[in-house]
């Protein structure tokens, strides 16, 4: 490499320090991606495609009978309680003169609250499809809400910064630059043959 493309001396040191303390920053975050990237591949081989069903009734409390289901002020006062008494949010709540229904959705776990008003009772299924199922959600950021999903977009860009600083360290070693960039060439064109070979289009 000619010394005007050589990086300077504090420019390394600057790549090299975002480089450790990123890494450190990033580990415990890399290793759960990692992780949640073969559990993705294989849920059956952790039952994370398999879940766990539960069902119960629920008695409507008194203020709310006798039911009057064309009643506005009745469906609402029944879209709240449903809300409070399962932590959601009124909005989630859908309406209309023959049910109720509350869908909730979170990682690894479905919840359907049902208010039938002809039974005049609610049912209530509950789906949780395990730890392995909620780690490969929150890998996904389904159902995980807009934090989580910063934390994902936080995660991506200091993986690139971590990436971006060891590719920079690597300009001023010829050898290893050259090798390095042999195994990314290998690596990426072995990737695009199994793309073109291997997967359906």
């Amino acid at each position: 490499m000619s010394a005007s493309l050589r990086p300077s001396k504090k420019a390394l040191s600057i790549a090299r320090t975002l480089h450790v303390y990123v890494s450190m920053a990033l580990l415990l975050l890399m290793l759960f991606f990692a992780f949640t990237g073969i559990t993705l591949n294989h849920p059956d081989w952790f039952g994370a495609s398999t879940a766990n069903s539960h069902t119960e009734s629920v008695a409507l409390p008194d203020f709310l009978l006798p039911i009057a289901a064309e009643d506005q002020h009745w469906q609402e006062a029944a879209a709240h309680w449903m809300a409070s008494q399962w932590q959601g949010q009124r909005q989630q709540v859908e309406v209309s003169i023959d049910e109720l229904v509350l869908i909730q959705k979170g990682p690894g776990r479905y919840r359907t609250v049902l208010l039938d008003t002809e039974m005049a009772q609610v049912q209530v299924e509950s789906l949780d499809y395990g730890l392995v199922a909620v780690l490969n959600d929150l890998h996904k950021g389904r159902n995980s809400g807009g934090i989580w999903s910063l934390v994902i977009d936080a995660s991506a860009i200091l993986m690139l910064l971590f990436s971006l600083t060891g590719a920079f360290l690597l300009l001023p070693q010829s050898r290893r630059l050259k090798r390095s960039l042999g195994y990314m060439g290998g690596v990426t064109a072995a990737c695009v043959a199994i793309y073109w070979l291997s997967i359906p289009g």
